[in-house]
C-alpha cells in the first residue's frame, strides 16, 4: 500500500504544478486585459478631453469672428458717419464716398488703364449752397499733383468740375485729360458725362485750372434723384493723356544724338527715343519679348508705345540708364511704367525712395504699396500706424475700395489698440 501511494504521489504533484501554472497564466491574461482596458479607458478620456478642448477652441474662434465682424461693421459706420458729418457748410469739404453711394453701372465707361485715378466725394448741406459760389472737396495727390472736385449752383442748374491745384502764374504747363463726371445714388440711378479738356496755361491755353460740365444736371432733378439727407455723392474718373511743363529738365537725352548708339526707336506721343534693344531687354521681360522675341515688332526699327506719357517714359529711361530722376512728382509715373513693363530694378529704386526720402502721406504710400505690390513699403506703413487716428487716416470712405488683406491687418491693429 505504501508503495502504491509512493507511485501515485508524483502524479498528484505534477497535476498540482500544472494547475498552479494555469492559474498563473490566467492571472497574467486577466492582468494584461485589465491593463489594455485601462489604457483604452485612458485614451477615451483623453479623446473626450480633446474633443471638449476643440469645441471650446471652435466656440472661442466663433465668438472672435463675431466680435471682429461687429467691430468691422461699427468701424465702417463710424468712419463713414464721421466723414459725412464733419465738414461745415461754409466749406462743404467732402470725403471719399461711403459704400452705399457706389454704383459702377454706366452707359459711358472711360477706359481706366495707364495714368488714371478716381476722385470720390460726398458733398454735405448741398441745399444750402449759395448761387454762383464754388465749393471744393479735399485735395488728393495723384501723379505728383493735387486735385479736387468742385461743385456750384447756377441758374437752377448744378455744375461739376475737376480742379488741378497748381499755380497758373510763372512757368507754363499743360495737362490734357479725359474725365467722366458722375452722380450716383443708393437706388441704382446714375448720371454721367464724359469730357476731354486741358488744365494749364501753355500753348495759348486760356489759363484754366479746372474744367467740367456746366450745366451738368437740373437742380430739381438732382434733388429728386440723387440728394439724400442733404448729401450728394460725386465721382470723377480721370485719365491723364499728356503732361507738359510739369517735370524737371531732362537729365539725359535720347534724341537724335543717340542714334549712332541705338538699334531701335521707340515713339511715345510722337516723341522719339533712340535706345538699345539689348539693354532694355536685359532689364525688362516685356521689352525682351517685344524687341528680341517672335513678335512682328522685333523686326521693326521704329516701334510706337501707346497708352503712356512721354515725360514718364523719359524719366523711366533716365533711371534705367543710371540717372537720379526720381522725386516726389515723378515717382508715381515712373513706377507705373516699371510695373507695366516689368522692370524690377526700377520698382526697387522707386520703393527705396518712397521708404527713405518721400514725404508723401501715409495714406498715399499705403495705396501705392498695395497697387504696385511693394511689400517693404507696406511693412513700413503698418509700422507707422500707432493709433486709431492713424488707422482712420488711411481708410477710404468707401471701405470696400480697400484690399481685403489690408483691411484684415488694419482690424488686427485696431483690436490691439483697443
Amino acid at each position: 500500500m505504501s508503495e502504491e501511494n509512493k507511485k501515485v504521489s508524483p502524479n498528484q504533484n505534477e497535476q498540482g504544478d500544472s494547475t498552479s501554472k494555469l492559474e498563473d497564466e490566467i492571472g497574467n491574461i486577466h492582468s494584461a486585459i485589465q491593463s489594455v482596458h485601462n489604457m483604452c479607458q485612458e485614451v477615451l478620456n483623453k479623446q473626450k478631453t480633446l474633443e471638449k478642448s476643440n469645441m471650446e477652441i471652435v466656440e472661442k474662434l466663433r465668438l472672435s469672428d463675431e466680435r471682429i465682424e461687429k467691430l468691422a461693421r461699427k468701424f465702417e459706420e463710424d468712419i463713414v458717419q464721421e466723414k459725412l458729418t464733419e465738414e461745415p457748410i461754409s466749406s462743404l469739404e467732402n470725403s471719399v464716398t461711403s459704400s452705399e453711394f457706389s454704383n459702377e453701372k454706366t452707359s459711358q465707361m472711360l477706359p481706366m488703364t495707364g495714368k488714371c485715378f478716381v476722385l470720390k466725394h460726398v458733398f454735405t448741406d448741398v441745399l444750402e449752397m449759395e448761387e454762383g459760389v464754388e465749393y471744393y472737396g479735399k485735395e488728393e495727390e495723384h501723379f505728383g499733383l493735387k486735385w479736387q472736385a468742385c461743385l456750384w449752383k447756377q441758374d437752377n442748374e448744378l455744375a461739376l468740375g475737376l480742379k488741378c491745384v497748381k499755380s497758373l502764374n510763372g512757368e507754363e504747363w499743360l495737362i490734357s485729360s479725359d474725365a467722366q463726371f458722375k452722380l450716383v445714388s443708393t437706388n441704382g440711378k446714375y448720371h454721367s458725362e464724359l469730357m476731354s479738356d486741358t488744365h494749364g496755361n501753355a500753348d495759348d491755353n486760356s489759363e484754366f485750372d479746372s474744367y467740367g460740365p456746366d450745366p451738368f444736371i437740373e437742380w430739381n432733378k438732382m434733388k429728386e434723384d440723387f440728394l439724400e439727407d442733404g448729401k450728394l455723392a460725386v465721382e470723377i474718373h480721370v485719365k491723364v493723356k499728356e503732361m507738359t511743363g510739369i517735370y524737371k529738365n531732362e537729365l539725359k537725352s535720347f534724341g537724335d544724338e543717340m542714334k549712332p548708339f541705338s538699334d531701335v526707336v521707340l515713339v511715345v506721343n510722337e516723341k522719339k527715343f533712340f535706345v538699345s534693344k539689348l539693354y532694355l531687354a536685359g532689364h525688362s521681360p516685356y521689352f525682351n519679348s517685344l524687341l528680341m522675341g517672335h513678335f512682328q515688332e522685333s523686326k521693326k526699327s521704329e516701334i510706337e508705345l501707346t497708352g503712356i506719357d512721354a515725360d514718364d517714359f523719359q524719366n523711366y529711361l533716365e533711371l534705367l540708364y543710371g540717372e537720379q530722376s526720381i522725386d516726389e512728382i515723378t515717382v508715381e509715373g515712373i513706377i507705373l511704367l516699371a510695373d507695366m513693363y516689368e522692370t524690377p530694378l526700377i520698382i526697387r529704386k522707386c520703393e527705396e525712395f518712397l521708404i527713405e526720402k518721400s514725404e508723401k502721406s501715409l495714406k498715399k504710400k499705403l495705396q501705392m504699396s498695395i497697387r504696385y505690390n511693394l511689400d517693404a513699403l507696406k511693412k513700413q506703413c503698418f509700422s507707422e500706424i500707432k493709433s486709431i487716428d492713424d488707422i482712420k487716416s488711411v481708410i477710404p470712405g468707401n471701405i470696400h475700395d480697400m484690399d481685403p488683406s489690408v483691411m484684415t491687418e488694419l482690424l488686427q491693429k485696431c483690436l490691439a489698440l483697443c
